[in-house]
């Protein structure tokens, strides 16, 4: 039995294994970069949908939002002005001969009641009755969905935000609480957030959240490490294009979630007068996956500088021949990157700055490429 020799170096077997490496490796990242995007969206959702603390948080920035007061505030006066309570009080209030301009004045006090169910939305004490019902409503149908409760605990098969004790407050302070008390019926400002009958759908797409959120991040790095680990003789390369991939998978993120997310909202938005509200709670409902992307884009461009500054250029080398005593030195080494961090902790340019788990990932992927960085400028040093 005849053992097969190993291909030249140079022969045409090898330069076709290598292209074909190539291509399986670009194809990879190309995959893997894809995936960043469904990754990313998959913990946004999975956070802000279903992690009740993290919705106890959007919702208090929602309603400490001006325009999103204006709109809540119009809201509850509509369902007082709905109820007829507004009317009653006002046609109490008129003497007979004046009866007739009871629906003028009703209207013209409309503005007014608005008003000051702005003022009133702006105390943090009405803030916590809104809070409070947004984590009652999110908690219900969490459980639910989670098979955790059924629908026997909430209201008549649906689960609802209750602003009845935020309406009520609101009457109060247009001058009509006792009314209010007396004619508002038992489910006045109740919001339905999900029926019964919509439990199955919400259960399946839940199942998708889930497991995409569980599933594909971790299919995407195992493609980014196949990848590099593939591409022999050209792995720096390799990682090099890679953090483009995530960086560009990120960007593309931050273009629709600015872009994108207004134009989706123009186009549905029938009544301009809604559409600040909406767009102000798109970014406050998004603030999560602009966390996201922001940590990626550093992480990415962190990486990128590294994996430059480790090359084997002429310019990288020189770089580094002359950063050589403050990268061998452990103090300055670390020292001047971790006072940088600081910085932007306290500074907080970004938001993603001012969050534990982001700076934890910058932290780490920042010691481990500066230890490398050390490691390789050292070894050079030495052969010198």
């Amino acid at each position: 039995m005849k053992l097969r020799r190993p291909p030249a170096p140079g022969s045409a077997d090898t330069k076709t294994r290598s292209i074909g490496r190539g291509i399986s490796v670009g194809l990879l990242i190309v995959v893997a970069s894809l995936l960043v995007v469904v990754s990313v969206v998959g913990i946004w959702l999975n956070t802000v949908a279903f992690d009740t603390p993290t919705w106890r948080s959007t919702s208090r920035q929602m309603i400490q939002n001006p325009a999103i007061q204006h709109e809540v505030s119009q809201y509850l006066v509509g369902q007082l002005y709905d109820s007829n309570v507004t009317q009653s009080e006002i046609n109490k209030a008129l003497p007979p001969a004046l009866q007739q301009f009871s629906p003028a004045v009703t209207n013209g006090l409309r503005q007014f009641a608005v008003q000051a169910g702005e003022r009133l939305l702006g105390r943090p004490n009405v803030q916590d009755l809104w809070v409070a019902a947004n984590d009652k409503a999110h908690t219900e149908l969490v459980n639910l969905i989670e098979n955790k409760s059924t629908f026997t605990n909430v209201d008549n098969g649906k689960v609802v935000l209750d602003l009845h004790a935020v309406l009520l407050n609101v009457a109060n302070e247009a001058g009509i609480g006792a009314a209010a008390q007396r004619l508002l019926p038992a489910n006045a400002g109740y919001l339905t957030v999900m029926s019964s009958s919509e439990l199955s759908s919400v259960q399946s797409a839940t199942r998708i959240i889930h497991a995409v959120a569980l599933w594909v991040p971790l299919v995407t790095i195992v493609l980014f490490a196949l990848a590099i680990w593939i591409a022999r003789g050209f792995r720096r390369r390799a990682l090099l294009w890679s953090a483009i991939g995530v960086l560009l998978a990120a960007g593309a993120l931050m273009l629709v979630r600015q872009e994108l997310g207004t134009k989706i909202i123009d186009a549905l938005a029938s009544d301009t007068a809604v559409r600040p509200a909406l767009i102000e709670a798109w970014f406050i409902g998004t603030q999560v996956l602009g966390t996201i992307n922001q940590t990626l884009m550093i992480a990415a461009i962190v990486l990128i500088a590294g994996v430059w500054l480790a090359g084997a250029g002429r310019f990288s080398t020189a770089t580094r021949r002359g950063l050589a005593p403050w990268i061998m030195n452990p103090f300055s080494a670390f020292g001047i990157p971790a006072a940088i961090l600081i910085i932007l902790a306290v500074w907080g340019p970004l938001p993603v700055f001012q969050k534990l788990i982001p700076m934890i990932i910058i932290v780490v992927l920042s010691a481990v490429g500066i230890e490398a960085l050390r490691r390789l400028t050292i070894t050079e040093h030495a052969s010198r």
